[in-house]
């Protein structure tokens, strides 16, 4: 049988299916990835008949984590349309066992090759036509070493295919990254309650990791966190460093959490010491521009368009030349996914997608402000998934 439980037969004590991700879903996953290769054939010769998904030092992990439930630092998932095997090293193999559904390997019963060495021994021995493997996340290493193992056998990226099934949020995964927004927002509110004219950003920054860990979001795999002040806001992604918070700065921080390996992305602005009125105006105006996108998001609406609605408010008040990056993102299991909310692009929303709207401007050498949140797509309406933290610009 393809799918089962690990060879201990169960969770041992220690572990526990993550944040709510039925352990189902990764079988219905793979079961439709088989399907998929079970019809190969039928669509064109340069089909792969088996895919190959590797991480190697923690890069890749999302994708088998998708497709298993397993997260670790090395694995290698084989599947092809008769047999799905997990390959990882000792140190995983008891979390792995506990929850994949799938059968796993240790490099201790191979001989003690690494999980890439195993997985390649496999596709020698059972030679599809054509291999898949995800070009978006595989080094160029794993990349020669697969191919020079199996010379005869083409290799095709299926980055596209990935990206497309993680792009769909399902309940539990839409769950998950409600449940991350809310720590973020819980966190951020208590690191908000001890800012304070002379912390550094750096020690803003220690504060919010500290306090969502302990507040439930993911620790292991970190979510990027930007913190800056002042003059240093007309960066827009700038790392945390000592200078401290100044009397009159304002202070942007852009800040994701994870639960259950699913992560939000959220960026509020605060004051040290009473705004000016040109800057709440400015404000408003960011506001404005975020609105003016969300009244847009629904299945079927064209990204370039969502975009260009933030483009047009802060052109009317002469700050579209200051914004530099496209208006939001996909999020899921990475930062940043499909679909990208930018100019010129051709692709329009689904039901399902998770997306930011991230209005902001950039004045180089003076300060700069960004707003984010996130939303799901729904056909029955948008739901603001970061609505539990308020958008206001606050003093401290």
């Amino acid at each position: 049988m393809i799918f089962q439980t690990g060879a201990r037969g169960g969770q041992p004590r220690g572990f526990r299916e993550a944040s709510g991700i039925k352990s189902g879903i990764y079988s219905e996953r793979l079961k439709s990835i088989q399907s998929l290769l079970r019809s190969s054939g039928k669509l064109g010769k340069n089909t792969p008949d088996a895919w190959i998904l590797i991480c190697r030092d923690g890069v890749g992990w999302e994708d088998i984590y998708y497709l298993t439930g397993f997260i670790g630092t090395s694995g290698v998932l084989l599947i092809t349309k008769d047999e799905v095997t997990l390959f990882t090293d000792p140190r995983y193999i008891e979390a792995a066992e506990a929850t994949c559904r799938c059968p796993v390997v240790s490099s201790a019963e191979t001989r003690r090759l690494s999980p890439l060495n195993a997985a390649a021994e496999r596709l020698v021995k059972i030679r599809p036509s054509r291999v898949g493997c995800c070009g978006n996340s595989m080094s160029h290493s794993a990349y020669t070493y697969i191919e020079r193992a199996i010379p005869s056998i083409p290799l095709t990226d299926i980055s596209s295919a990935i990206i497309d099934m993680r792009r769909h949020k399902n309940g539990d995964e839409t769950k998950a990254i409600k449940n991350a927004a809310r720590i973020a927002g819980d966190a951020f509110t208590r690191s908000l309650s001890d800012a304070a004219e002379g912390m550094s950003e750096r020690e803003f920054a220690a504060r919010f990791s500290y306090y969502s860990g302990t507040m439930g979001g993911d620790i292991g795999f970190p979510a990027p966190l930007l913190v800056s002040s002042g003059v240093r806001t007309s960066l827009p992604h700038a790392l945390p460093t000592d200078k401290k918070f100044e009397r009159g700065d304002l202070v942007m921080a852009d800040f994701a959490v994870r639960s259950g390996g699913y992560v939000c992305d959220i960026t509020r602005m605060f004051s040290i010491g009473e705004p000016s009125s040109y800057t709440r105006e400015h404000y408003a105006i960011l506001l404005w521009a975020q609105a003016e996108a969300a009244a847009l998001l629904s299945p079927g609406a064209k990204v370039a368009a969502i975009d260009a609605s933030v483009r047009d408010v802060l052109r009317g008040a002469e700050l579209e030349s200051f914004f530099t990056h496209g208006t939001g993102h996909g999020i899921g299991l990475s930062v940043h996914e499909a679909p990208s909310i930018v100019s010129g692009s051709e692709a329009m929303l689904r039901e399902g997608d998770v997306v930011t709207i991230e209005p902001g401007f950039y004045k180089r050498g003076e300060y700069g402000m960004r707003i984010e949140d996130d939303y799901l797509i729904r056909r029955n309406g948008t739901v603001k998934l970061s609505e539990n933290l308020s958008s206001e610009l606050l003093a401290v």
